[in-house]
């Protein structure tokens, strides 16, 4: 009974003590709770943070794939800002333009392009020999609003090749069958002035026969001329068979001597020639049409050296990796002028009086119908004509900087 009465009078006397215990522990509660949310935080921040580094990686390497594809790409991609710095560009438009601000600025003005103006339309340009079709791209921001442009560059100097070489056998097709009805209607008429003119020489005296002979001597010319306009209308037929490079040289070397000796008799300039050969090889091909084509070469190079007051002319032949070969006839003549380099292939075009203009295009349809390749390299120090011939099965690729319709490289002489 005593100790009942004790005890409750020890509550009565700490009421307080209660109290501070019981939020004593609602304190420590909530404390552990706290820790628990903070360490349930904590481990989502991680979670989080982990997966931000994941995403940034992964955003990191799609535009490191992105900027790979782009520097891979055979087009040009340039992105410049609304001022006209360069942003961003892969190494193809690197190659072709200046990415310079300066001078891509001052491009682009020479070109009409800057400013940008409201309608942006493709524009074909020419640049560092190559012709460039730019297509020009706005990029906008959310309030499209222009905060920059993206210009794509492509390179269509082959399209434009083969546009031309389409107009241009176009051209040769309808002339050619013109051409093939016309000296097949001459012919006829000069056989038969020949045929009566050998018959009156018989009965005419001297000075007649003489007369009758010059007849004959112009017959003949114009014969080989009208043989000339039909070769150039139709691809010539090759026949190929192995040969040695030796006999096609040593019978250039002997023909295309003579020319010079026999001007120089005849009161011309002095004009050297030479044959240069590493190795003695055999190569297939027409032989004929390549005599041909090789002696009209040779031919240009002596008449390019006589206007000059003389020079030195060099036939050049070696076996080509492939098993083909190279042919190069060079000259120090003056050189072909600029004006003048788109026109030197097409048929008709000459510089001379008594020229035909059917050398260079009847060279070219030889070395096409070898399947081969013609290259020249000419400036002020002279000529060089390369004939690339294939080796077996190989299957020469052409370029831009290619003779293969009409067209030619400027390149210093080594």
């Amino acid at each position: 009974m005593k100790e009942n009465f004790m005890e409750q009078q020890s509550k009565m006397a700490h009421p307080g003590e209660d109290a501070l215990a019981r939020a004593f522990s609602s304190f420590q509660e909530a404390s552990e709770s706290l820790s628990r949310k903070y360490a349930g935080l904590e481990r989502r921040i991680s979670e989080l943070s982990r997966e931000l580094r994941d995403r940034d990686r992964a955003l990191a390497s799609q535009g490191q794939f992105l900027e790979t594809i782009l520097k891979s790409l055979p087009t040009g991609v340039l992105v410049l800002t609304p001022g006209g710095q360069v942003l961003w560009s892969n190494p193809q438009v690197e190659k072709w333009l200046s990415p310079d601000d300066g001078e891509l600025l001052n491009l682009l003005r020479k070109w009409g392009i800057w400013p940008i103006s409201e309608r942006i339309d493709p524009l074909a340009v020419s640049c560092k020999g190559r012709s460039l079709l730019i297509e020009i791209s706005r990029v906008a921001d959310d309030e499209e609003r222009s905060s920059g442009y993206v210009l794509i560059v492509n390179d269509v100097t082959r399209l434009r090749e083969m546009e031309e070489e389409v107009a241009r056998d176009r051209r040769l097709r309808d002339m050619g069958e013109m051409v093939a009805m016309i000296a097949h209607d001459l012919r006829n008429p000069l056989g038969s002035i020949e045929l009566f003119s050998s018959l009156l020489a018989r009965d005419a005296g001297i000075r007649g026969g003489q007369a009758l002979e010059g007849i004959r001597s112009s017959v003949t010319s114009m014969d080989r001329l009208i043989g000339n306009l039909l070769f150039h209308t139709r691809l010539p037929k090759i026949s190929p068979a192995p040969f040695p490079v030796k006999d096609l040289l040593d019978r250039l070397s002997l023909d295309c001597s003579r020319i010079g000796v026999m001007r120089e008799r005849a009161g011309g300039p002095a004009v050297s020639f030479s044959v240069q050969s590493s190795s003695s090889f055999v190569v297939e091909g027409d032989e004929e049409l390549l005599y041909h084509a090789v002696f009209n070469l040779v031919t240009n190079a002596f008449q390019a050296c006589f206007d000059a007051g003389g020079g030195s002319i060099t036939l050049s032949a070696e076996r080509s990796k492939s098993a083909g070969a190279i042919f190069s006839v060079r000259d120090n003549g003056p050189g072909i002028p600029r004006e003048l380099k788109e026109k030197i292939f097409d048929p008709f075009f000459t510089t001379r009086t008594k020229g035909t203009g059917l050398g260079l295009p009847i060279v070219l349809k030889i070395i096409l119908a070898h399947n081969g390749l013609l290259k020249i390299d000419s400036n002020e120090n002279g000529s060089c004509f390369i004939i690339q011939l294939p080796g077996p099965g190989e299957s020469l690729e052409r370029t831009s900087g290619d003779i293969w319709s009409g067209q030619i490289l400027e390149e210093e002489f080594k």
